[in-house]
């Protein structure tokens, strides 16, 4: 079927194919998209600026009147994936979610309360005269993009809240006196545990195995006359007899390891409260704790990472620079979630107003989350009474921008401090682990080592049991030199980039001095001392590990950050001096060029000399061949001399006996270090670009012949005709 043109020539009909269809499809999703884009994009303007009193659509219908005023629930921020300790009763068992607290509220921190509940940037869209409950004025100031922004900045907030959360749990696990606690239950407790029995099937029935053949190694000895070493192996037998005897009799090895444990928690917990209370002198809320409270050093240096790392920020951008401090909030009277000064801090009031405490969840009162919405209104009519307009803005959320700058900031400080922490409490947590392996495996070495050639495996055993408390020690102690500059740290009045660089090197310096105290110098050395069975060896060398991936991060952040930096400074003074200069730094090499750059001069060097863009992508850059019988070469070219008058491009071999081109053309080399000729252009080409410091290799193109300058006239005489035998007068 032909269509019939206008010029009388005929056309097929076009046929309706499968991929024609879907190509019509293609671009009219294409469309539809870009116009809905439009129309969104348009309405979310629209609904975003200020609207008048009586708009067709009220801006203020599309965004809740207050946001995070529904109280949390326990069980939330990652309770019931990283558990609290419960060191208020030193039984040191773990709480997930909501806990019964027998004592009155004031005997706990607001951690121990509340957990990371409450910690919500509450924002509201009633104005500040409605606030007061002037009924008259009109809440014209909705907007939609600060009810998102907020938003925003709470997600990020949300996932600071989980980072902390996870590094004071695993803290709270590792200082805890026995963390592993229920795996001593099976493997060293009780009255059949795995330690009893090794100790009465394997060490019991190896004691007179082992002193035969001790007594058969004392009369090799004596028949040599070697009465020294016999002396030292019979009185180092019936030692080893003795000792793991009544180490392991009647569970002995349980209380010598719980004495070390807790004394190695009590001077941690005293060292955390003498050193964290010098620093902050009175403690004040949310960590306000009474004196005599128990095991008040763990408890404290718990709830300082929570004050630092979530409940500070939360209130710098609830209310903004007067949140790092304690606010005076003179409500009501009636307080149950602390002591005076807790109950007359507004930042505490507005956390426990947003959450179910644990004191309330086990109240029995009914309908709990009316009664919180009910204080929230109280506060926010507080709030709108006693505080300016200012502050009423801040903290309704009309500045959103900066609690998403604070989002950061607190992500950022948490990873920095979470990961210190962590990395310090599993290191704790590992020689724990050594410290179980080496009480279950004694009754094996012990009964190896009653001969006297195999005192290298108790000597091994008992340097590394002391290095287990000695390293679990030193731990603590750094980490309560850490958690005091990240108490003195955080709250300083600087500009957060220098407290985040403050924290990095603090950590730094903490990991160096980790290295020294992993390599054994503070612990004893025992002679003649063998790890045989390589427990010690893999614990540090996991230890090693570890600490140097802790060091290596922040080296290879400031170097990823280093390079980035570069790259966008050497892009910005190449733009710069392109867009002001017109490229004269790059000419007179005194920056170097970009790579795009290079890629764009080699193109329009390639389609300067007639080869054209899709004669330089076949040929390639680095192509040094040419064939005659290319097609590609022009006509004039194929099979004839070039002119020997002719400027050529490149530096070619002739064959003078056949007059064509040889298959093969070479490429003059520039020596090293000299700067190659500039070219003479021709009137029919244009000058490339070049750069001295970077000299492109000329490419190797079919002969041109260009155009012969005019020659000045010749005045010399013609020469003389030959004579008839062929001399020239």
């Amino acid at each position: 079927m032909l269509i019939r043109r206008r010029n009388g020539v005929g056309r097929p009909a076009k046929r309706w194919t499968w991929k024609n269809v879907f190509k019509v499809l293609t671009s009219t999703g294409v469309a539809a998209r870009a116009a809905l884009f439009v129309v969104f994009t348009v309405l979310a303007l629209s609904l975003s600026a200020p609207q008048p009193a009586k708009a067709f659509m009220d801006t203020c219908d599309w965004v809740d009147q207050s946001t995070n005023q529904k109280a949390d629930m326990p069980g939330v921020s990652a309770e019931n994936i990283f558990p609290s300790v419960r060191q208020w009763d030193g039984k040191g068992g773990l709480v997930s979610g909501a806990e019964k607290l027998p004592k009155g509220a004031a005997q706990y921190t607001l951690y121990e309360l509340n957990s990371m509940r409450g910690l919500n940037w509450a924002s509201t869209q009633v104005s500040q005269k409605q606030a007061k409950g002037d009924d008259s004025a009109e809440d014209d100031d909705c907007s939609i993009q600060n009810d998102i922004t907020n938003s925003i900045g709470q997600m990020i907030f949300d996932l600071s809240k989980v980072m902390s959360r996870a590094a004071i749990s695993v803290k709270e696990i590792s200082s805890n006196p026995s963390p592993l606690a229920a795996l001593y239950e099976e493997t060293v407790e009780g009255k059949d545990s795995v330690v009893d029995r090794l100790n009465n099937r394997v060490f019991k029935f190896a004691v007179p195995t082992m002193i035969l053949l001790t007594g058969i190694w004392v009369f090799g000895k004596w028949r040599k006359g070697d009465m020294r070493e016999v002396w030292a192996g019979v009185g180092w037998a019936a030692f080893v007899v003795v000792a793991v005897s009544g180490f392991l009799v009647n569970g002995n090895y349980v209380a010598v390891v719980e004495k070390a444990d807790s004394g190695i928690a009590q001077g941690n917990a005293v060292l955390t409260e003498a050193v964290l209370g010098s620093a902050t002198g009175l403690m004040e809320p949310p960590c306000d704790l009474g004196v005599n409270a128990t095991q008040r050093g763990m408890r404290v240096s718990s709830c300082a990472m929570y004050d630092t790392l979530a409940f500070r920020p939360w209130s710098i951008g609830q209310f903004g620079d007067p949140g790092k401090k304690r606010i005076a909030y003179k409500g009501d009277d009636k307080c149950d979630f602390g002591g005076p000064r807790r109950c007359s801090d507004l930042r505490v009031k507005q956390v426990v107003a947003q959450s179910v405490t644990n004191k309330d969840y086990y109240s029995g009162e009914k309908d709990i989350t009316d009664k919180k919405e009910d204080e929230y209104g109280d506060l926010r009519k507080y709030m709108a009474d006693d505080f300016s307009s200012g502050d009423y803005d801040q903290w309704s959320g009309r500045k959103p921008a900066s609690r998403i700058s604070i989002a950061i900031y607190a992500l950022v400080a948490s990873a920095i401090v979470g990961l210190m922490v962590i990395g310090l409490s599993l290191l704790t947590l590992l020689w724990h682990a050594v410290t179980l392996i080496m009480v279950i495996l004694l009754p094996l070495i012990a009964s190896i080592s009653i001969h006297p050639t195999q005192q290298k495996l108790l000597r091994g055993w008992w340097e590394t049991f002391v290095h287990s408390f000695v390293l679990r020690a030193g731990f603590g102690v750094i980490l309560t030199v850490l958690l005091l500059f990240y108490q003195v740290i955080l709250p300083l009045q600087v500009p957060l980039g220098m407290q985040l660089l403050m924290l990095l090197l603090v950590t730094v310096a903490v990991i160096m001095l980790l290295k020294n105290l992993l390599s054994g110098k503070f612990s004893p050395k025992v002679a003649g001392a063998e790890d045989a069975l390589g427990i010690r060896e893999a614990a540090e060398t996991g230890s090693s590990k570890l600490v140097d991936k802790g060091q290596g991060a922040p080296g290879k952040a400031l170097q990823v950050g280093g390079r980035v930096a570069g790259r966008t400074a050497a892009g910005t003074v190449r733009t710069a001096d392109k867009k002001l200069l017109g490229g004269k730094l790059a000419k007179g090499g005194w920056i170097d060029v970009s790579a795009r750059q290079k890629r764009k001069d080699s193109y329009g060097i390639a389609k300067a000399q007639g080869g054209g863009a899709a004669k330089s992508k076949q040929q390639g850059p680095l192509k040094k061949q040419v064939q005659p019988d290319s097609p590609e070469l022009p006509e004039q070219q194929q099979g004839q001399q070039p002119d020997p008058e002719a400027q050529p491009t490149s530096r070619r071999r002739v064959s003078s006996s056949t007059g064509q081109q040889p298959a093969q053309t070479s490429v003059p080399t520039q020596p090293q270090g000299q700067r190659p000729a500039p070219q003479q252009p021709s009137p029919q080409q244009p000058q490339p670009r070049t750069y001295p410091t970077q000299p492109h290799q000329a490419q190797p193109q079919p002969h041109q012949p260009q155009p012969q300058a005019p020659q000045p006239p010749n005045n010399q005489p013609p020469p003389n005709p030959p004579r008839p035998n062929g001399r020239v007068s």
